[in-house]
């Protein structure tokens, strides 16, 4: 009879286990997968770090790894050489350094994760082609040239990435490569290795957390870090790890007010505005690429921060009292005055990244609004986001399915409706026509999904969705009463299976969708049967 002690711990753990975990997980009592050289929790997960983890066990099962399998087969070469050398002077023999000048240690790769990139990690002295970062521009900038979530220009960015990468953020040259890899056909690859998702994150990660605290007094370097701040939380959203997407999000929104970003058309634009990171001061004088940059990566933070609103339920990380001055933004590069900033539900004139950027606000107030006011009675804040959204949504431009903004055009409708949905959904003592205005905003959305030709997009903005999961919602409750909601729900449905494919939030909500309406389908199902049975 065997010992139960042998095989496992204390409280019936397998010793495997012990011994598979690194140090530092086994010191925060957390499961490790035991992957070398950095196991998964701490490359991912806070304090983040790429220092290889120790271990007090060799793998189980002696196994060994094929670094350590190649430094046995050198070291046994060596031997072999000193042992049919002749006239060698023993003395001559150090166990310092035992290797010949023709064989160099085995280079893991943990000693050299900085190197393996020389465009996103540490210069290498082995010069990188220069097609190799055209490239991948060429893959970044094919979805994100005209994105709401980029701001910098593109054309000096991809110069200065090409020219110069080493005066860029590593953060934010991670941070490209991680959406070009994902935005790709294939894993992209460099200097024949191929890099995986996870490692391009763990890299990103690696760099965001040590340049925030060394953040430089400069504009541009502000804005950089912002950008990859941005583009990290937008990857988190549309991964569906919102709770990461949300803390990238809070670091971008608390950089950008720190700065000063949301008063650049006031007369404080110019002065210092110190921050726990950094002291930057806006120039009382830009050039008009500068300029738009800031003004642009303003309304970056702003839709990005709604659009986390909507899809976590959290509060927003702009203060209500916030007083916002900067301009409209435009991403229209031939637009040198941009709109000021107005806070109000004007269409006429405006771009579409405005039209986007005011959307998104309104549904944030419409949460916020319902989030203060959960009980029946309306009060006159209500009334007024109400007729503004009403009179916002009359006057927004049909979908262009000719142009290349007719996505951003429908995202901007269904935010437009999915404020209202959310402003008048349904509670206890609602007002008599709260249903049917839902009602109308969801056939309104299921309308334009018709106008938008969804299978020849090549990538799909996450938060839609959320809003089409809002807008099935209501046409579920609403099929036994509005013989139009059936129809209206194949239509919503069939675009999230379509989009669902091109972003991986969008799978998860019609999952959860689907669930719901086989589930209501079942209840109508039975709730018909007995009625037909009683009669």
């Amino acid at each position: 009879m065997t010992d139960p002690s042998a095989d496992s711990g204390a409280h019936g753990r397998p010793t495997s286990y012990l011994h598979r975990a690194c140090l530092n997980c086994r010191r925060r009592k957390i499961r490790c997968d035991g992957e070398r050289p950095i196991c998964r929790r701490c490359r991912l997960q806070p304090p983040r770090s790429l220092t290889p983890c120790k271990y007090s066990h060799a793998p189980v099962g002696g196994a060994s790894s094929p670094q350590l399998q190649e430094m046995v087969e050198a070291m046994q070469n060596r031997i072999h050489e000193l042992e049919l050398l002749t006239g060698q002077d023993p003395s001559q023999v150090f166990l310092t350094e035992p290797y010949s000048t023709r064989l160099q240690p085995v280079e893991t790769e943990s000693d050299n994760w900085d190197n393996r990139v020389p465009f996103f990690g540490t210069p290498s002295p082995i010069e990188e082609p220069a097609e190799l970062t055209g490239t991948l521009m060429d893959i970044f900038f094919h979805h994100f040239s005209r994105h709401q979530f980029f701001f910098l220009d593109p054309t000096q960015f991809e110069q200065s990435a090409t020219s110069r990468p080493d005066l860029l953020p590593r953060s934010l040259l991670n941070a490209v490569a991680l959406w070009a890899n994902r935005v790709s056909a294939n894993p992209i690859t460099i200097a024949d290795s191929t890099y995986s998702e996870d490692e391009l994150l763990a890299r990103t990660l690696y760099h965001v957390a040590r340049e925030i605290t060394s953040l430089e007094a400069s504009p541009q370097r502000m804005l950089h870090m912002i950008q990859a701040e941005v583009l990290l939380s937008f990857y988190y959203l549309d991964s569906g790890r919102l709770l990461e997407g949300n803390y990238h999000r809070a670091g971008a929104t608390s950089l950008a007010f720190s700065a000063g970003l949301h008063q650049l058309g006031s007369s404080a634009q110019g002065r210092h505005a110190p921050s726990m990171f950094l002291e930057t001061r806006i120039p009382a004088q830009m050039d008009t690429v500068s300029k738009r940059e800031m003004i642009d990566c303003f309304w970056s933070v702003v839709i990005l921060n709604n659009y986390c609103v909507a899809v976590s339920d959290v509060p927003s990380s702009i203060p209500r009292d916030a007083q916002i001055s900067t301009p409209w933004p435009t991403h229209l590069p031939n637009i040198t005055s941009p709109l000021p900033f107005i806070d109000g539900n004007e269409v006429a004139g405006h771009s579409p990244l405005t039209l986007l950027a005011k959307a998104s606000m309104q549904l944030g107030h419409a949460i916020g609004v319902s989030a203060r006011n959960p009980g029946p009675t309306q009060t006159s804040e209500f009334w007024a986001i109400d007729s503004g959204l009403e009179n916002f949504r009359s006057h927004l431009p049909s979908i262009d399915i000719a142009a290349p903004t007719d996505q951003v055009s429908l995202v901007t409708h269904a935010l437009v409706n999915a404020a209202i949905l959310r402003l008048h959904s349904p509670r206890d003592g609602a007002y008599a026509g709260a249903q049917a205005k839902c009602l109308t905003a969801a056939s309104c959305v299921a309308g334009r999904l018709l106008d938008a030709r969804l299978s020849e997009w090549e990538h799909a903005d996450p938060i839609l969705g959320t809003l089409l999961a809002a807008v099935a919602d209501v046409l579920i409750a609403n099929i036994p009463h509005a013989p139009q909601a059936a129809a209206d729900l194949h239509t919503v449905l069939s675009a999230m299976r379509t989009l669902a494919r091109r972003s991986p939030l969008i799978q998860k909500y019609l999952v959860a969708t689907e669930r719901r309406y086989t589930s209501a389908q079942q209840s109508l199902d039975l709730s018909l049967f007995r009625d037909l049975f009683q009669n």
